[in-house]
């Protein structure tokens, strides 16, 4: 002999407020989708004890978490956010060494004309010469006139020799190889500021499959 039970609102035995998920956008006869809405509490009595304000809960978008050791109010919420944790990264360091660059022949190069014209020293060179007539005669030193003089004294030639010199530089150019070279650029060991953008969605989320939460009205 077979038998079948007859589920129904009167006989089943899930407990009233408790949410149930449901696979369709439509709940069957005595139940309710939980998006928030009030209820009658008169004609709801056992639902109105597991929400005694009177508001059933909106659970769009919402998972169920246990509630943990260090206690939450019942029915209170929580928002998403990611465990506090650090990041590590590092750049390598590279030595790019020595680097050239490229040659280039700038061949000779001449300045500009400039005649420095005629220029002269200053005038130098007067001088006389001294000396001791004979102890006998008198003596000429030398000069325009014979003169005497004692010969315990010292004579003196006239003043001579004063005369300058004249130097022609003229317009002239000076001539400078450069020659074909390049430079070097010493690059060195060093490192680099790494900037870590973020990235992810707008919020946490786990794999998931999307029900609808329904409940008993009883």
């Amino acid at each position: 002999m077979k038998w079948r039970r007859t589920l129904t609102s009167d006989n089943e035995n899930y407990p009233i407020g408790a949410p149930i998920p449901w696979p369709s956008d439509t709940p069957p006869a005595g139940y309710t989708l939980m998006q928030g809405q009030t209820f009658d509490k008169e004609k709801y009595p056992a639902l109105a004890v597991a929400y005694p304000n009177g508001v059933i809960p909106d659970m769009r978008g919402w998972m169920i978490k246990g509630n943990p050791a260090s206690g939450r109010t019942i029915l209170s919420q929580e928002q998403d956010g990611v465990k506090s944790h650090a990041h590590t990264g590092t750049v390598s360091v590279t030595d790019l060494g020595r680097k050239n660059t490229s040659g280039f022949d700038y061949g000779s190069k001449e300045t500009t004309v400039f005649d420095h014209g005629t220029k002269g020293t200053d005038v130098q060179g007067h001088h006389a010469h001294g000396g001791v007539p004979s102890r006998n005669h008198p003596w000429e030193i030398g000069g325009d006139n014979w003169t005497s003089f004692n010969y315990q004294e010292v004579g003196a030639t006239d003043g001579a020799g004063e005369h300058a010199h004249s130097i022609y530089i003229g317009g002239h150019t000076h001539r400078v190889v450069i020659g074909a070279h390049n430079h070097y650029i010493d690059i060195g060991a060093h490192g680099h500021n790494v900037t870590i953008n973020a990235t992810g969605n707008s919020e946490n989320t786990v794999k998931n499959v999307a029900f609808n939460y329904i409940v008993r009205l009883a």
